[in-house]
């Protein structure tokens, strides 16, 4: 599967969610729909044919948990 990411979109007072692929060419390719939840987006995607990235925060978060304190 192709790598996407997932983003926020402003929308009236709340936000919803879009994804979004850039190919090595540099033309996005991004959802036409929003979604309210962040797991529909995340569903649409790998329908699509596409899986969403982890977040830098998330994967660093995931890394630390991973390893050990110094002694």
């Amino acid at each position: 599967m192709k790598a996407c990411e997932i983003f926020h979109i402003t929308h009236k007072k709340s936000f919803r969610w879009k994804w979004r692929h850039v190919p090595a060419e540099g033309r996005a390719i991004e959802s036409k729909e929003s979604y309210a939840l962040y797991f529909e987006c995340v569903t649409a995607a790998r329908e699509a044919g596409y899986e969403p990235r982890p977040h830098v925060a998330q994967a660093q978060t995931q890394t630390q948990t991973r390893t050990p304190a110094a002694a």
